[in-house]
């Protein structure tokens, strides 16, 4: 499906998938965030965020290969209009006391490091903030999408 087609869909549950299949393709399914606009970038850092976090928790995030964006999840959020995700995403984040890596092998080695009790028990209160869903985050993303339609080619 072209970007025009997708951008086309009315249907956020048809739009969401379509967008992540053409702008992960778009990357290269390797994470080539250098092949991406800001915004393309953001909706897909959100979006993979929401995947871990709904397959295996913060916990999941951090340790795969979408953790390397930990950095810009905040931003991601609240630039989509997440605000109360992006809160959590922070809290989430300042558990470790310290940035994470960009680079998985080094932020899995501080995560190993920093295994604590309290850290796991601030990233499961995350993943049960995250879950309350209080914000509509497929249609936060699909407007945000559409506002900047002209950057998603």
């Amino acid at each position: 499906m072209s970007i025009d087609e997708i951008l086309k869909t009315d249907d956020v549950n048809d739009f969401i998938p379509a967008l992540s299949d053409h702008v992960e393709q778009k990357c290269g399914y390797d994470g080539n965030m250098d092949a991406l606009s800001d915004p393309e970038r953001i909706f897909l850092i959100a979006l993979t965020c929401e995947i871990e976090v709904n397959n295996g928790g913060f916990a999941q995030y951090f340790y795969n290969s979408s953790g390397n964006f930990a950095g810009e999840l905040e931003n991601a959020f609240r630039e989509v209009g997440a605000v109360k995700l992006a809160e959590i995403c922070r809290t989430a984040l300042d558990a470790f006391g310290a940035e994470l890596s960009s680079d998985a092998e080094e932020r899995r080695e501080l995560l190993a490091k920093l295994k604590s009790d309290e850290i796991d028990n601030v990233l499961d209160e995350c993943d049960t903030a995250f879950y309350r869903y209080e914000e509509d985050l497929n249609s936060l993303i699909y407007a945000y999408v559409l506002k900047n339609k002209a950057d998603f080619s």
